[in-house]
Order: structure tokens, then sequence, then C-alpha cells
């Protein structure tokens, strides 16, 4: 037949995304790797305090950016492993269980 759903596809699918050397992980480390770079306020002079501002600004704006990326990620591995299971109960005969 064609036409079929194979129900551990979509598991791994959705495993791989959390894997040790998955995106999820990836995103994870850029994360850590990152948090590492924001400046305290005294690393330049006074006049460096709109420099430092506008570093640590940018750091928080790419930060956020991860974190949404790593929650959308964990939600499309929950949305996998949700449809695996509902097509595990499904009797139609494409399916492959």
């Amino acid at each position: 037949m064609a036409n079929v759903v194979d129900v551990d596809a979509i598991r791994k699918a959705g495993q791989k995304l959390a894997a040790a050397d998955g995106p999820m992980a990836y995103l994870r480390n850029a994360q850590r790797a990152l948090e590492g770079v924001k400046l305290s306020a005294m690393s330049m002079t006074l006049l460096g305090l709109s420099a430092v501002s506008a570093h640590n600004d940018a750091v928080d704006g790419h930060l956020d950016n991860l974190r949404t990326g790593v929650e959308h990620l964990e939600r499309a591995a929950a949305n996998l492993e949700q449809s695996a299971l509902n097509w595990e109960k499904s009797d139609q005969p494409w399916v492959v269980k």
C-alpha cells in the first residue's frame, strides 16, 4: 500500500528532537554559552555604559529567542508523541504499528 502511517517513525522523530545531539540540546548549549557573555555595568568606563547596556539588551533578545525555540521544539516533540499515540489506537489498514 502506497500511503501508510508508521507509528514508530512518528515516535522516533519526536525522540530525535530531544536527543543528546538533537536540536533542543544544540539550542540549550547555545543558551548556556550566551548567558556567559553578559557584561557587568562596570565592564567599561562611564562612557561605555550605553554600549554595555546595548550589548546586554542584544544578548537578552537572543536568549529569549533561544528559550522560545526550545519551547517550540519541546511542544513539537510532545505533539509528535501524542500523534503516535493517536495513530496507535487507529484501526485503519494503512497504519503500521
